[in-house]
């Protein structure tokens, strides 16, 4: 009933918008997500209903941040509807830069979309976008060489990894066991966040202040080091993102690695024998951190669609995001996990995705990168830091320590 008289709203404020020839701008993602050419063909779909065209720039992930502060600096918005990092919310929202999603809007989200998404959006009680793509990352084994070393099942724990990657190691099934992206860049940040929470850890405490330096996180930045030291993970996990360490597991090369939910549909499309040998599990947690902490941990990579506050066609703006961002497009679309419970429940999304289950069960164990205005910097400096604890330039201790005190150089007292 509510998707019915949204529809006849949407009718309604079409024959007004016609008779002005509004055009809405629109800056999206280029290389990950739902496909420009979907984007594409929704936007001249909502042009046919309506009579409002959207007039849609794509470019690259490191170009879109530069974009949208240039957009901000306008008088009159460069676009009027951008695709949000999740990382960026509370910094375009301090400098707003973006507009609270409408009441309306927010009804629908919390209605439809499950907490583990949607708060992470969420800055100061507002909710600052429509969550749009729900990315996380998935535990990755190949089973055929898993079998070689005398497992049959992916581990369940951060012990078994070690327990089944020496094994391989050590019967010659492969050399460095597992791969991962752990180059001086956001991947690495994303790489630490899930092994901390494996731990039972957190960069942020309860009251949202961050806090490296705990037992927990100390545990997951000393486990990463080990894995490296004791030749477990390929040193050349160092120099790497996610697409090379996609590449590296779809090519046979490790055992076991993590990334986000798009290795699935590549094992699925391979022409190789990953094909059939690689397998998505859960992201297993320490023994240490059970009971009472999640039986596992994954990081959220989520892109929401925002209105920014200087555009000046913003009630349009969000009917095109309420258009796009419909579960009835997802449901078109299932090569990327929809948002939506109610296509995750759909016997559609089961024959199109027969991993739902276990998407469903890991995106529980998510955990968010700080939610702070000025998290670009606290980044950075996360990322120097564990960077060199990877090389052995420091220890976890001083590196944790180093990169706490940094960052409260850096944003002040909380």
């Amino acid at each position: 009933m509510l998707k019915f008289l949204n529809l006849i709203l949407l009718l309604i404020f079409s024959h007004i918008s016609m008779l002005f020839g509004e055009e809405i701008h629109m800056l999206y993602m280029a290389q990950a997500g739902y496909q420009p050419s979907d984007i594409i063909a929704r936007a001249v779909s909502f042009e046919e209903l309506t009579g409002i065209k959207v007039n849609l720039s794509f470019v690259e992930y490191e170009d879109q941040y530069n974009l949208i502060i240039a957009s901000s600096g306008e008088d009159k918005a460069l676009y009027d509807i951008i695709l949000v990092d999740l990382i960026w919310t509370a910094d375009f929202a301090e400098k707003n830069i973006i507009d609270p999603v409408p009441d309306y809007l927010v009804g629908e989200v919390k209605k439809g979309i499950i907490p583990e998404i949607y708060t992470a959006f969420i800055y100061k009680d507002n909710l600052w976008a429509v969550p749009f793509l729900a990315n996380f990352q998935l535990f990755y084994t190949n089973m055929d060489l898993l079998h070689r070393a005398g497992f049959h099942d992916p581990p369940s724990s951060l012990e078994e990894v070690v327990n089944m990657a020496s094994a391989a190691k050590a019967k010659g099934v492969i050399k460095y066991p597992l791969f991962d992206s752990l180059r001086k860049q956001e991947a690495l940040v994303c790489e630490y966040v899930w092994l901390a929470g494996a731990f039972g850890g957190s960069l942020v405490d309860k009251t949202g202040k961050i806090r490296l330096t705990t037992e927990p996180n100390l545990k997951a930045l000393r486990f990463l080091i080990d894995l490296l030291n004791n030749g477990l993970m390929n040193p050349y996990s160092l120099n790497s993102e996610e697409v090379f360490a996609a590449e590296v597991f779809l090519s046979g090369d490790c055992l076991f690695t993590t990334n986000w939910t798009f290795l699935t549909g590549l094992i699925k499309e391979s022409s190789l024998p990953i094909s059939t040998s690689g397998k998505a599990s859960l992201i297993p947690v320490s023994m240490q951190a059970l009971p009472g902490a999640k039986n596992t941990s994954t990081i959220s990579g989520y892109q929401g669609l925002s209105v920014t506050s200087n555009s000046a066609h913003k009630r349009s703006a969000w009917e095109v995001i309420n258009y796009l961002s419909s579960p009835e497009f997802q449901e078109m679309h299932l090569d990327e996990m929809s948002v939506w419970k109610e296509v995750w429940l759909s016997e559609a999304t089961r024959i199109k995705d027969p991993d739902i289950d276990l998407k469903k069960k890991q995106i529980i164990g998510v955990y968010n990168r700080p939610i702070h205005p000025q998290y670009r910097k606290i980044s950075s400096s996360l990322q120097t830091w564990l960077y060199q604890a990877l090389l052995g330039k420091v220890t976890a201790t001083e590196a944790l320590h180093n990169a706490q005190t940094e960052i409260d150089q850096l944003i002040g007292p909380d």
